[in-house]
Parts: structure tokens; C-alpha cells; sequence
């Protein structure tokens, strides 16, 4: 303006406005990136300082004499009023420049008006997801009926019948102290039995001779099996009898097992094998009205059955599935086992003990028997004719009875390389008196036939010249034994579990749990939740190949203790249901009137739940309107929509009440008149206070009857409460950014940022074989797992790969939680109190190096770490002690960064990127004086 107050001499003298100038319109430079905007040309001060240069200028010279700028006065007063109201009016002018802005924006309102702008509404969060396992009653002889096995002596009792558990079963949690109780209901109808309550894996596998462990040892049942160290067993299986000498007999009393070593060292237990080779089962390999006798079963379990296929067999037949299942568990178990047998008698050749063939003389010297039996003589020849036995091969030096026909006897001698022996079958063994090398004696004969002989009525026998009398011992009266089942002591993992029986019913996409002690971390018990992909009966046994292999080993067994039989730590319950937070409600929402446009009702128990699902915002409504009994439609908005559509659309105030508003006539139909004919059936319940622990959710609400238990084997997640300010502000773009479409990289990390439960997002570039891909990893809400077996993971992976190019490869990780810890000592300001500025400098750290403050990949450097330190009030100077991530091994001195990993190869497979935040554990931060 036009004058100052130089240009007035009388003015100049007085000195009251030296040092004032024009403040206003202050310059305004707003770089990129703010989160606020300054649009105020001027404050207060600013705006009365411009007045009382002006007063002076020479545009004012009808005020030229007013000397004072004492506040008293009216003048000065009214200058320090009108500075007041500029004041007022850029303050909300700058506050209107910041609404209008969504980065800005500060009232909910604002953002969500400016969202709306793009057809967004607010994320109203995602109810918890988990998996119930139920128990049911399985009292002996409940509901059952004794059936008869065919023309066996087995009885069986005949399963409880299926149980139907329907969709909406109510379960609520016990609190922990400080929570409160929830209510999850499960989300679908599933077909429960008892013997599905906790299946075990196989704990024991017969001795086959494909394990190779017979080759070195047997495992006997019982402990008076009267083994001793030298004793000869016989091991018959596929390829012929075999000769085992005992080495070390070794008796367990809590096994009731007797263990033989064949060799001087222990050979360890083999890992389970699974049967090979067997054919394939089909329902038409048995012809119509089979009756189920042990023959038919031998039959099943000699080969493999697809589950579905064995159980439509015995419906086809008519076989009790009861029957058969007993049936194929007490034959199975011998499938491809040798026979077992240790020889009781050692027995000499008759004439062994004979004198000397010169000492028996004649009285005039001549010898009596004519031809020597002590040089070689074989124990097959008559030693007075020096020819073959006509009645028997050879005697025994005493009278054995009981040799059975046909029974294996060994030819036994000591040579100078070891014991050679020689096995041939009995054609015939009776009593009888011989004469002969000058003894006489109450014996056994015996006729040998050749051990492959086709008949014992061969006399063909080969007369082993290479036995003699004098060094022979025969093994005969061979006692059958028990083999015991090996236990299965390598741990269950993979993707493959083979049951301890036959259960029938098992089918594919059925989800199974799990439950065992971990065999990689002593002491902790682990669940998993799988999907069955393929269901077979192996050899008898159900073997169930799940969709993705378990995270961990389990211990399929411990050892036992004195007195006890229970040894598996392992269970599968197959009854298994989905389950998600919120609690099913029915109400009367009012009348309609045909008279209103947009009638509008609110519900009456908020919040409203939203379960995860596969579609582009990650979640959908569980509200569902009838108006006169006629199910109405929720869409996102009425445009586009025609008069007569049966439509309503939702909005969600900030309190958490949601409202249903119907259309006008014109975009969506009105609602018809009527009374009390508009209901609602919707589930209230949703955020985080889902996301329980395992084992929380027992105490069942709805009892159907035959249910027993219930629990949450696996923790509930993929829980969001509702989309904050801040969350919409930056989520609100990213739907205009994809529409919907999956198109370049960043595509996919907007797409996942917007999905309901999914708080962070890093895609990449990977090479899948010869095929690049995309590697995306995700962390759920406020740094939660997000599992590859949950609603969350699927419904993502589903919305994902429906939005963009299904021929581009897509893996989904959860990213790898990394901490890291700081020690430090502080030199504080003496005018503060120490406890107080120690305890700000651990929120500041606990701010800045927060879950929702990290990105994936992000190291934490130093300097950053110092930074916050120094930046809280009070804090004069920083010694850091300790600076290093928890999973290492600290080194002497604090390092100047620490990394945190990005997405890279690991082996065949792409680990996903680690994110680096504070360790939750208590800080130590001490005071220097």
C-alpha cells in the first residue's frame, strides 16, 4: 500500500509503530507429499500487526494524529477485533482446504464423503474364522446292533449311525481374564461319526520281509518264549525257509515282547512302509449276493481300494458295514508275514557214542562189524552191509516222539569255516528199536524227502554224504511262534497319514485336524488343519493324502512306561466344521409403506457381521432381508438399477449401526405396505476380539443330541475390526487404482492392501521352473499369520487369481516376523523426573518401530534407533548397550544396521520377506547419573 510512516514527520517522532509491517497474506508453499495443508494468509497477530501498519500509512491520514496503540483504545480495539475475526475465518478456511483433500482429511465424515465420491464405503471389518472339532458319544452299544461275520465266529457290533450337524451350531469361548465370552456358529452342515472322534495313525506294521528287519532280528510276542542265545529259529516266508541262530534274547515286560537278535549289534526299528504292488479294487471284481466270509475278505484286503468305492461295494452287497470293517482289521494285520519257528530238540545220530570200530573183536581177532564207521562213515548207511537203510534214512540215538509230518528238520554239523546245516522235510518218523555200531537202543526212524519236493511220497532223497555219524546233530520238532508288530517309531509328517484301520465314509475336500506332540520341539503340542485331497484302503488300513504337507513332525508315539498301553500322542478327528465370529439374530424390522421413497430401518444389534470371502473387497454381509417371506437383494448402490428390482443397500454410521435403505420406485422398488413385514436375519459380531486362542471355544450353546465336546484345535484369525480413518484414507484410492482387475505388479499389492483382513502387501517378480510369476507377501491385520489353511488365504488367493491373468503363476506367503532388541543407558535432564522420560522413550521406540510403521524388507539402522531416542523431551544424551536381532547371536558391539530380508530363493521354494519390529519384551533402559 501507498505510504509509510516515514512519509509523516509529526508521526515519526513518537516511535510507536517502528519495526510494524504488512503481515498478510502471508506466502503459502505447500510442497508434495504434507499431511496437512497451510492455506492461512494469516494468524491473529499476524492480522493486526498489517492493521496497525496500515493505520499509518498515507492512505490514512485523516487518522495521522492518533498516536496511541494502547489496546484501551477504541480504535486500536476495533482493528484488534477485526484482526480476531480474520483470524477465525482462515482458521476454518484452512480446516475446509484440508477436508476437501482425502490425504488431509481429518473427520471421518470428510473421508467418507470423499470416498464415496468413488463409489467406496469403508471397510465395515471381517469376522474370525476357525475350525471346530466336535466329539461325539461313542457308550458301547449305543444305537448299535450285534451282526454276525458271514460264516466266521466273529461278532461285531455295527457303528453308531452318522450324526448331522447343522449349519449354525453356537459356541462360545471361555474368557480368559480381561476378555469377554464370543459366539462362533459353524458355517456349513457336516456329517459326523464317533469313530471319527480321534483316529489314530498306524502305531505298529507287521514284519514283512520288503522292511528287511526279519533279516537281522524278530520281535516275539510274549516274554516266556524260552529263547536262549544259540538257539535255531526258522524263518519261512516268500522266497523259502531261512535259518536264524539267536545271538541276544532280550525280554521287555512293558512291551510283553521278546526281542531276538540274528547279529551281534542292534538293528534300529525301519521307518513304516507302505504295501506295494497291490492291484487296484473294483466293484465288479464280485459277483452279485457275495456273501462275506473270511475268502471274500482276504480278497479286499489283498488289494487297493479307492474309500468311496469299498463303501458302495458293501452297500451293493449288503454287507453290514460293521462286519466288514471287523472283518478286514483282524486279517489285515497278517498280510505278508513269515512264519516263525524255533527247533525244541537237539538230537544225535544213533551210533554217535559208538566205540571205536577196532575195538570190537571177536574172540579169535577178527573184526565183528565188517566195514569201519569212525573214518567219515556216512549216518545213512547200515554199518553191518555197508548199504542204505531200507526201513529209514537214519535213527535217532533216542526215541523223539511228536515229529509232525512234513515239518522241517535240520542236518546240523561244525566244520573248521563255521556250522553247516542242511533242511529237508519228514516223509515219516515212527518208533522203532536199532541194532547196530555195537549198541542197541529204543529210537526214532526217520525218512527225509527233498525240502522242494513235490510229494513226501518221494523216495528219491539225496543222502547228504557230507554228514557222518560221529559230527551230526538234528534239529527237529519246530515250535511256531508269535511274531509281535514292529513299532512305528519315525514320526508322522508329509502329506500322507495311513490310518491305524479301515474308516469308512472319509471323503475328499473333508477337513481333517491333526493333534499331536511335536517331535522337532519337545514338550508342545501343535494342531493342523487339512483338507483330505484323496481317501484309499491300503492293504486294509485307510490312507489319507491331504491337499498340503503339515508344518511340523509329530511324535507318533512315546515310549512306555511301566504298566501302560496308551503310547500315541497322535489323533485325527475327522469331524471337523468351519466356523466364523458372530452370533445369529431375527428381528422385525417394521412395515413396509409404498407411500415413502428410500424407507430406511436400522438393526437393532449392531455390529452387523461380515465373513471373509472371495471377492474383490475381501468380505460379504450376513444380512439377509425378506420383505412378506420374499428374499431382497443388498447391492452397493441403486444406480444403474430398474423399478421393479427387489434391492436395498447398507450404510454403516460411525457407531457401528447399520442401516438399510430401499429404493424409491424409480432406481429399485419401494417397499409394498403391509404390517410388520420386513425381517432380517443377520449375525452380530466382528473385529479382533475373535481372533482367540486354541482350545478357547468349548462350551457348546447348541447341543444336538449325541454331541459330547467341542474346541478350536487351531487358533481363530483373519479378524478386522472396521476400517479406521487413516486405513481409508490410504485403502480408499486403491479400488479406482485396480477396478477390480488384476493387471501389472502393482496390481497385485493394491488388489491385497484392499482386501478385508490384509494390512500389508510386497509383490514381486520370481521365477517359477522357466516361468516368471509373481511371489506376493502379505502380513494380516495388526501383524497377524495369515495361514495357507485359512478362509483368509484361500478366499484371497481365490479373489486374486479371479481378478487377474490366470496363466500367470501366483504364490501367497505370510511374511516372516523378525525382532529385534535394544538396551541403552540415558542421561536425562535434571529438571525432569527419570522414570518419565525413560518410560517416553520406550513408547517412542515402541511407535516408531511398530508393526503398522515397518515395511517388509526394512532394516533398522542405528542412527534411526538414536534418532528416536534423542528425540524425546528430556533426554540429554544416549548410550546404547545392545543392538541386535533376537534370532542372533549378539555380537561385542552394537552394529550399525541390522537387515531384514527380502523375498529370495530358499532350495526349490521362495521365502517370503521378513519384517523387522521392536521385541515385545520389556525394555532395559537404565538412568545414568
Amino acid at each position: 500500500m501507498a505510504g509509510t510512516v516515514n512519509e509523516f514527520p509529526a508521526l515519526k517522532d513518537c516511535g510507536c509503530c517502528d519495526g510494524t509491517a504488512v503481515a498478510t497474506p502471508a506466502r503459502l508453499d505447500n510442497r508434495a507429499g504434507l499431511s496437512s495443508i497451510a492455506y492461512r494468509i494469516g494468524t491473529h497477530a499476524d492480522f493486526k500487526q498489517t492493521l496497525l501498519a496500515r493505520l499509518s500509512g498515507a492512505d490514512q491520514q485523516a487518522l495521522h494524529a492518533l498516536t496511541t496503540r494502547d489496546d484501551r483504545d477504541f480504535t486500536i480495539a476495533l482493528l484488534d477485533a477485526c484482526a480476531l475475526v480474520g483470524d477465525v475465518l482462515t482458521f476454518y478456511q484452512e480446516r475446509f482446504a484440508n477436508e476437501a483433500y482425502l490425504r488431509t482429511a481429518r473427520e471421518r465424515l470428510s473421508i467418507v464423503e470423499l470416498a464415496r465420491l468413488i463409489d467406496y464405503q469403508l471397510r465395515p471389518g471381517v469376522a474370525a474364522s476357525t475350525y471346530l472339532a466336535f466329539t461325539l458319544e461313542n457308550a458301547p452299544g449305543a444305537l448299535g446292533q450285534a451282526l454276525s461275520l458271514g460264516t466266521t465266529a466273529q461278532t461285531s457290533t455295527e457303528p453308531l449311525p452318522p450324526l448331522v450337524l447343522g449349519r449354525g451350531i453356537k459356541v462360545q469361548s471361555v474368557p480368559a481374564p480381561g476378555e469377554q465370552a464370543q459366539t462362533f456358529e459353524t458355517a456349513e452342515a457336516i456329517e459326523a461319526r464317533p469313530e471319527w472322534n480321534a483316529m489314530r495313525p498306524r502305531l505298529s506294521q507287521p514284519q514283512r520281509e520288503s522292511l528287511g528287519f526279519i533279516a537281522s532280528a524278530a520281535l516275539l510276542q510274549g516274554t516266556t518264549t524260552n529263547i536262549r542265545p544259540g538257539d535255531v529259529l526258522l524263518v519261512n516266508g516268500t522266497t523259502g525257509p531261512v535259518l536264524k541262530t539267536a545271538v541276544r534274547v532280550t525280554a521287555n515286560e512293558d512291551e510283553h515282547t521278546t526281542r531276538v537278535n540274528f547279529v551281534a549289534v542292534d538293528v534300529p526299528l525301519p521307518a513304516y512302509t507302505r504295501p506295494s504292488g497291490l492291484p487296484v479294487g473294483h466293484i465288479e471284481d464280485f459277483a452279485p449276493e457275495t456273501e462275506l466270509v473270511d475268502a471274500v475278505i482276504d480278497q479286499i484286503v489283498a488289494r487297493t481300494w479307492k474309500s468311496d468305492d469299498l463303501a458302495a461295494l458293501a452297500a451293493i452287497q449288503g454287507w453290514p458295514q460293521g462286519a466288514l470293517v471287523a472283518g478286514i482289521s483282524a486279517r489285515a494285520a497278517n498280510v505278508g508275514v513269515p512264519a516263525v519257528s524255533v527247533f525244541r530238540q537237539r538230537v544225535a545220530v544213533f551210533g554217535h557214542n559208538a566205540p571205536p570200530y577196532l575195538s570190537l573183536v571177536k574172540a579169535n581177532g577178527g573184526a565183528i562189524y565188517p566195514h569201519d564207521w569212525d573214518n567219515g562213515f556216512e549216518i545213512w548207511k547200515d554199518p553191518m552191509t555197508n548199504a542204505y537203510w531200507t526201513d529209514a534214512d537214519f535213527y535217532l540215538d533216542r526215541n523223539v516222539s511228536d515229529i509232525p509230518l512234513n515239518s522241517i528238520v535240520v542236518l546240523q554239523k561244525t566244520t573248521a569255516t563255521g556250522v553247516q546245516r542242511t533242511m529237508y522235510r519228514v516223509r515219516d518218523a515212527f518208533d522203532a528199536s536199532a541194532v547196530g555200531f555195537g549198541l542197541s537202543a529204543r529210537t526214532t526212524g526217520i525218512r527225509l524227502a527233498k525240502l522242494d519236493g513235490a510229494s513226501l511220497l518221494d523216495t528219491t532223497t539225496d543222502k547228504p554224504s557230507a554228514f557222518s555219524v560221529r559230527t551230526t546233530t538234528l534239529l527237529v520238532q519246530p515250535e511256531s511262534l508269535l511274531l509281535a508288530e514292529l513299532p512305528v517309531v519315525d514320526p508322522v509328517s508329509g502329506d500322507t497319514v495311513t490310518l491305524e484301520r479301515t474308516f469308512l465314509g472319509l471323503a475328499p475336500r473333508q477337513p481333517v485336524v491333526l493333534s499331536g506332540e511335536r517331535a522337532d520341539l519337545n514338550g508342545t503340542r501343535a494342531s493342523e488343519v487339512r483338507a483330505i485331497q484323496d481317501v484309499i484302503v491300503e492293504a486294509g488300513f485307510t490312507v489319507l493324502r491331504l491337499e498340503r504337507p503339515l508344518d511340523f513332525l509329530y511324535c507318533r508315539q512315546r515310549p512306555r512306561a511301566a504298566g501302560k498301553t496308551e503310547a500315541t500322542t497322535v489323533t485325527v478327528n475327522a469331524n471337523v466344521a468351519a466356523a466364523t465370529h458372530g452370533e445369529s439374530v431375527q428381528e422385525v424390522l417394521g412395515g413396509g409403506d409404498g407411500s415413502r421413497a428410500f424407507q430406511r430401518f436400522t438393526l437393532r444389534q449392531p455390529p452387523l457381521t461380515y465373513v471373509s470371502a472371495a471377492t474383490p473387497s475381501g468380505g460379504a454381509t450376513t444380512l439377509e432381508v425378506r420383505v412378506s417371506d420374499v428374499l431382497w437383494h443388498e447391492v452397493p448402490s441403486f444406480y444403474g438399477h430398474h423399478p421393479e428390482e427387489r434391492i436395498y443397500v447398507t450404510r454403516r454410521d460411525d457407531a457401528g449401526n447399520t442401516t438399510a435403505m430401499f429404493g424409491d420406485g424409480d432406481t429399485g422398488a419401494r417397499l409394498p405396505t403391509g404390517q410388520e413385514n420386513v425381517a432380517a436375519r443377520y449375525r452380530k459380531g466382528i473385529g479382533l476380539g475373535g481372533e482367540l486362542k486354541a482350545d478357547r471355544l468349548t462350551q457348546l450353546m447348541t447341543r444336538p443330541l449325541g454331541l459330547k465336546g467341542v474346541t478350536n484345535p487351531v487358533p481363530a484369525t483373519g479378524a478386522a475390526d472396521p476400517e479406521s480413518r487413516d486405513e481409508a484414507r490410504g485403502n480408499a484410492p486403491l479400488t479406482v487404482l485396480t477396478f477390480g482387475r488384476i493387471v501389472s505388479l502393482q496390481d497385485y499389492e493394491d488388489f491385497a492392501r484392499a482386501f478385508s483382513g490384509i494390512d500389508k502387501a510386497l509383490a514381486t517378480w520370481t521365477w517359477f521352473g522357466e516361468r516368471p510369476g509373481v511371489f506376493l507377501t502379505v502380513a494380516g491385520a495388526n501383524g497377524a499369520d495369515v495361514a495357507e489353511g485359512s478362509a483368509l488365504y484361500a478366499n484371497l488367493l481365490s479373489a486374486m487369481r479371479a481378478a487377474g491373468n490366470a496363466s500367470v503363476p501366483l504364490v501367497v506367503k505370510s511374511y516372516q516376523p523378525r525382532l529385534f532388541r535394544v538396551s541403552a543407558d540415558l542421561q536425562t535432564d535434571p529438571g525432569l523426573v527419570p522414570a518419565s522420560v525413560v518410560t517416553a522413550v520406550g513408547d517412542a521406540l515402541r511407535r516408531s518401530f511398530a508393526f503398522a510403521a515397518r515395511n517388509f524388507g526394512q532394516p533398522v539402522h542405528f542412527s534411526e534407533v538414536l534418532g528416536v531416542m534423542h528425540n524425546v523431551r528430556g533426554v540429554v544424551s544416549v548410550d546404547v548397550n545392545e543392538f541386535y536381532r533376537s534370532d542372533l547371536v549378539p555380537g561385542t558391539a552394537p552394529e550399525p544396521r541390522i537387515a531384514a530380508a527380502a523375498p529370495r530363493a530358499g532350495g526349490t521354494q521362495t521365502i517370503a520377506a521378513e519384517m523387522l519390529t521392536l521385541d515385545p519384551r520389556p525394555l532395559t533402559l537404565g538412568v545414568r547419573s
